[in-house]
């Protein structure tokens, strides 16, 4: 049996596995600092978020690996909820008796004990923690120096891609004059990044070298860090997409633009107004030779998400993900529902677990059913883990809309309680 990323829609059954392993990648799980080990445990509950989506992205002779908090009430009703719009929108998903329980902690251990009769396993990507299934210390190594952000900086200009001004050092270099001059140089408009974790946990914009050296304190002095030139988004625009990685060929499957909340990425944005031009698709596939020619390629083939920026036909690429993507969750059900042209925006949100019900009610109300309505509500996922935000319990969820986001946020408004989906108001899709 094969473990990688493997791209969706592969023909052979398959069973998907993903809980949170951008961490154990770079770092031992027993040995983080305090911030990392909190940042680990966060990013384990929104990896159960993406469990549940893996069910409608598999099909029926399917399985999915999922945490044991989801068989406990409220959950798991949430959880046939889910199944069955899944079924309203007219997918066929993973059955549930195919979904399989294991503690959030020991999913990959315990998996590889009970693996069901399947061809694949479909991980989200290659790492130290899943190594009772993948068992390959040349994957794992493969795996290291294409989602590594210090080879991507050494290894990509060779490659004709076009970078940010970067510069690569030592947390004990922080405070040596190059790194002074590198600030000065961009008039202290700086992207700090480390290796490990997932998403802004790894990024940060900083304006000083104290900032810098602040944000990192708790780390090595041997610690990589990488200092890059903060791009101006208000020449740029921030992009992703995804790649299918085979040996005999190299498929951009979908793009997507960013989208961001007070700063921070809130979701995605995908449909008519997401285009390239033939520029950005040449050096895109450019970036997924990079890739195959570090090892990392399948003859089903797999995922490979890159971060660019574009400024017509100027492009420049900021990072490389060797796994799957958040954004090919939400790409997956556009290319299920059908959506074409017509906008579609992703947002991760919360709601309180005093209004699941009504939630439930809404969603289902205006659940996608028929694409020309004025707008879809697409639940994707959710989390059965409670986030406690200034005294109320509240749970992830993963929220998609078809077409007219403002009619949704109106509706929203006018049929939910307060506090409920509270991202949703704060995402546009303004260019």
């Amino acid at each position: 049996m094969r473990a990688h990323s493997f791209f969706p829609d592969q023909t052979t059954s398959t069973i998907y596995a993903h809980a949170a392993d951008d961490c154990s990648l770079h770092f031992d799980l027993d040995d983080l600092t305090e911030k990392q080990q909190a940042d680990h445990v966060t990013n384990l509950d929104l990896t159960a978020v993406l469990q549940v989506a893996l069910t409608y992205i598999g099909k029926e002779n399917d399985h999915v690996a999922m945490f044991d908090a989801f068989q406990d009430e409220p959950w798991q009703d949430l959880l046939l909820f889910y199944h069955r719009a899944f079924k309203e929108m007219g997918i066929s998903p993973v059955p549930l008796q195919n979904c399989h329980y294991f503690s959030k902690h020991g999913l990959y251990q315990e998996l590889a004990g009970s693996l069901p009769p399947v061809d694949l396993v479909t991980l989200y990507m290659v790492s130290n923690s899943n190594f009772p299934l993948h068992k390959s210390a040349d994957a794992l190594q493969i795996s290291q120096n294409v989602n590594s952000k210090v080879h991507f900086t050494e290894n990509a200009p060779g490659y004709g891609i076009p970078m940010p001004d970067t510069m690569l050092c030592k947390k004990a270099d922080l405070g040596s004059s190059r790194v002074a001059a590198f600030f000065d140089k961009h008039n202290a408009q700086i992207m700090l990044k480390t290796l490990g974790l997932a998403g802004a946990r790894n990024v940060t914009a900083v304006s000083s070298v104290q900032e810098c050296m602040d944000y990192v304190e708790e780390y090595a002095p041997e610690m990589d860090i990488i200092l890059q030139q903060k791009l101006d988004l208000s020449k740029y625009t921030e992009m992703t997409v995804d790649l299918i990685v085979s040996d005999d060929k190299i498929e951009i499957a979908n793009t997507r633009r960013i989208l961001f909340s007070d700063g921070l990425w809130v979701g995605n944005l995908l449909g008519g107004k997401v285009t390239m031009t033939d520029a950005h698709k040449a050096l895109l596939i450019k970036v997924g030779e990079y890739a195959r020619a570090h090892g990392y390629s399948a003859p089903e083939g797999i995922n490979c998400g890159v971060d660019y920026f574009i400024s017509d036909d100027d492009i420049i690429v900021t990072e490389i993900n060797a796994r799957w993507t958040g954004g090919l969750f939400p790409a997956q059900m556009a290319k299920i529902l059908g959506t074409g042209s017509r906008d579609v925006v992703a947002f991760f949100d919360v709601v309180p677990i005093t209004a699941i019900d009504a939630y439930k009610d809404f969603t289902w109300k205006h659940l996608a059913r028929d694409l020309d309505q004025p707008f879809g509500s697409v639940p994707m996922g959710f989390g059965p883990y409670p986030q406690s935000i200034e005294g109320t319990d509240f749970f992830y969820v993963w929220q998609m809309v078809v077409s007219d986001l403002e009619g949704f946020k109106a509706a929203k408004a006018k049929e939910l309680p307060p506090r409920v989906l509270p991202t949703a108001d704060t995402v546009s899709v303004a260019l």
